[in-house]
C-alpha cells in the first residue's frame, strides 16, 4: 500500500513538473477536440483572455474567443501557423496546430506567439541587422580570401621557430610595422598572413603586392593606384592601388628589397603621412593600413652600396622576425613534412602511403636550399611519382639525386653555352653517375638502382667516362651530394 502511495506521489509531481515546463514554454496555451470543446489551458491563458480555466473547460471555443478559427483548424487538419488576431483588443500573432492521431485530426493546440505587433516588428529588425552583418562579413570573406593561413599552422617547436612566433603573436596584436626576414621558401608570408589573422584587422582586407615581379615603370602604379588618363592606356576611370584596396586592413609587400628607390621615396611617404597620391591626382587620400614587408636580402649592405633607403629601412624594421631556414633546424623536419603529408593526402586524395624512418633521416640530412616550399614539392613528388605504398631512403635519395642533376645541367647549359646537346647530355650524364655512386659509399649495385638503369649499363657509362671511385669523382668536380 505504501508503495502504491508513493508511486501515486510520484506520478503526481511527474504531471504537475510538466505543467510548470509547459507554462514556461508557451503563451496562452490551449487545447480543444475535433469538436472544438477546450480540454486543457495553461496559467497564461487567463492572463491573455481574463478567464479562469474553470470556466473555460469543456465549453466550445467560440463561447470564450468569438474570433477564434482553432474549430475549424481541429476539423480540417490545416495548420496554421504566424496568423493576426485581435485578442482583448490587442493585435497579436497566433499559432493553430491540428493535433494528428492515425492520420486523423482528433484536435488542435493553439498558443500566441507575439502578444504585439511590435515584438514581430523589433525582431524584424534584429533579422535585418544580423542579414546586413552577414553581408559585410561575406564582403570581408571575398575581399581577404587569399588568406588561409593562422599561427596554428606554424608548428616547428624548435627554438628559432618558437621564438620567431613569439615575436609575431605579440606583434599581431598591435598596428606596429613588421619586417620578415628569412630565405625564399622558409615561409615568410605564413607569418604575414598569421598576424593578419592574429590582429584586430582580421575582419579587414589582406592585400599583397610582390615588388620583384613588378615591372620598374609600374609598381607605382600598382601600389598608389592613378586617375583616369593618367598615361596612354590607363583605365578609364583610373584604378584603385593596393594601399586603397588594402584600407582598413593589412598590406604585405613581399621582397622590399627589390623595389625601385623611385618607389620607396613615395612608400617612405605613406608610411609616415599615412596618405597616398594617385598618378595623375592632384588629391592625396588617406588610407588606414598596417605594413608588413618581407626580404630575403641583405638591406643592411644594400643600404651601404645606396640600393635601398636607409630611413625607410628604419620605417619598416619597427619589428624585426627572422625566419630560420629549414637546414638550421633540421629537427623540425619530421613534424613539418608529416604535417605536408597531410595536406597533400586529402589535396590528391591518396591515403595509403607513408614515409618510413629512413625517408626521414635521409630528407634531415640534405641542405635544403628551397626550404619548406622545396620540401612540400619533393614531398608531393613522392605522394605522385612513387608507386609503392612505402618511400623509403632509396626513393629519397633518387628524388633528390635527379633534383641535383637538374640544377648541375641548368648550371652547365648557362655556364658551358657553348656545348651542343650531345656534349651536355654527356655533361649530365657524367654527374648524374658521380653522385649516384657518391650516394650509395660506391656500392654499384645501389648506384644503378638509384639511376633506375642495369648494372651492365652503369659499368659501361663508368668505363665510358673514365670515373674512378665515388670519392675520386666528388673530388674532381669540387662537389658532394649534401
Amino acid at each position: 500500500m505504501l508503495d502504491y502511495l508513493g508511486m501515486f506521489t510520484d506520478v503526481r509531481h511527474l504531471i504537475e513538473f510538466q505543467r510548470k515546463i509547459i507554462d514556461l514554454c508557451a503563451d496562452a496555451l490551449m487545447v480543444v477536440d475535433r469538436q472544438g470543446r477546450i480540454v486543457y489551458t495553461n496559467s497564461s491563458f487567463k492572463d491573455a483572455h481574463n478567464i479562469e480555466e474553470s470556466d473555460a473547460l469543456n465549453k466550445h471555443v467560440t463561447d470564450i474567443i468569438d474570433n477564434t478559427r482553432m474549430h475549424i483548424v481541429a476539423q480540417s487538419g490545416i495548420a496554421e501557423h504566424d496568423q493576426f488576431q485581435t485578442i482583448s483588443g490587442r493585435p497579436c500573432v497566433v499559432s493553430r496546430i491540428p493535433v494528428i492521431d492515425n492520420d486523423e485530426s482528433v484536435g488542435a493546440v493553439g498558443l500566441i506567439r507575439f502578444r504585439e505587433v511590435e515584438e514581430v516588428q523589433a525582431l524584424t529588425g534584429k533579422v535585418k541587422a544580423l542579414q546586413e552583418k552577414l553581408s559585410k562579413l561575406r564582403a570581408v570573406r571575398l575581399a581577404s580570401s587569399d588568406t588561409k593561413y593562422t599561427f596554428d599552422d606554424i608548428i616547428g617547436l624548435a627554438p628559432a621557430v618558437a621564438e620567431a612566433k613569439r615575436i609575431a603573436m605579440q606583434a599581431a596584436c598591435s598596428d606596429a610595422t613588421v619586417l620578415l626576414r628569412g630565405e625564399s621558401g622558409a615561409g615568410k608570408e605564413v607569418f604575414a598572413q598569421s598576424i593578419h589573422a592574429h590582429s584586430q584587422r582580421r575582419s579587414g582586407p589582406f592585400i599583397r603586392l610582390n615588388c620583384s615581379a613588378i615591372q620598374e615603370s609600374l609598381i607605382e602604379s600598382e601600389l598608389f593606384g592613378y586617375e583616369e588618363g593618367a598615361f596612354t592606356g590607363a583605365r578609364k576611370g583610373g584604378r584603385k592601388g593596393k594601399f586603397e584596396l588594402a584600407h582598413g586592413g593589412t598590406i604585405f609587400l613581399d621582397e622590399i628589397g627589390d623595389m625601385p628607390l623611385s618607389a620607396q621615396v613615395k612608400l617612405l611617404r605613406v608610411l609616415q603621412e599615412k596618405e597616398v597620391d594617385r598618378l595623375g591626382g592632384e588629391e592625396s587620400l588617406t588610407v588606414d593600413v598596417r605594413v608588413i614587408a618581407a626580404t630575403n636580402r641583405d638591406l643592411e649592405t644594400m643600404i651601404q652600396g645606396g640600393e635601398f633607403r636607409e630611413d625607410l629601412f628604419y620605417r619598416l624594421n619597427v619589428i624585426p622576425v627572422y625566419i630560420a631556414p629549414l637546414r638550421e633546424v633540421p629537427e623540425e623536419l619530421p613534424r613539418l613534412a608529416k604535417s605536408i603529408w597531410r595536406k597533400l593526402s586529402k589535396k590528391h586524395g591518396i591515403f595509403h602511403k607513408r614515409l618510413s624512418a629512413e625517408a626521414f633521416h635521409a630528407l634531415q640530412q640534405h641542405k635544403w636550399k628551397g626550404n619548406v616550399r622545396e620540401l612540400g614539392n619533393v614531398l608531393e613528388r613522392f605522394m605522385v611519382m612513387v608507386r609503392h605504398d612505402c618511400i623509403d631512403e632509396t626513393d629519397v635519395r633518387k628524388v633528390l639525386l635527379q633534383n641535383k642533376a637538374c640544377e648541375v645541367s641548368r648550371e652547365a647549359s648557362v655556364s658551358e653555352g657553348n656545348y651542343g646537346l650531345s656534349e651536355l647530355v654527356e655533361q649530365t650524364e657524367k654527374r648524374a653517375l658521380t653522385y649516384a655512386l657518391a650516394a650509395s659509399d660506391g656500392n654499384r649495385s645501389k648506384a644503378a638502382r638509384l639511376l633506375g638503369i642495369s648494372r651492365p649499363l652503369l659499368y659501361k657509362k663508368i668505363s665510358k667516362y673514365k670515373i674512378g671511385t665515388d670519392q675520386d669523382a666528388a673530388k674532381e668536380l669540387h662537389i658532394s651530394l649534401w
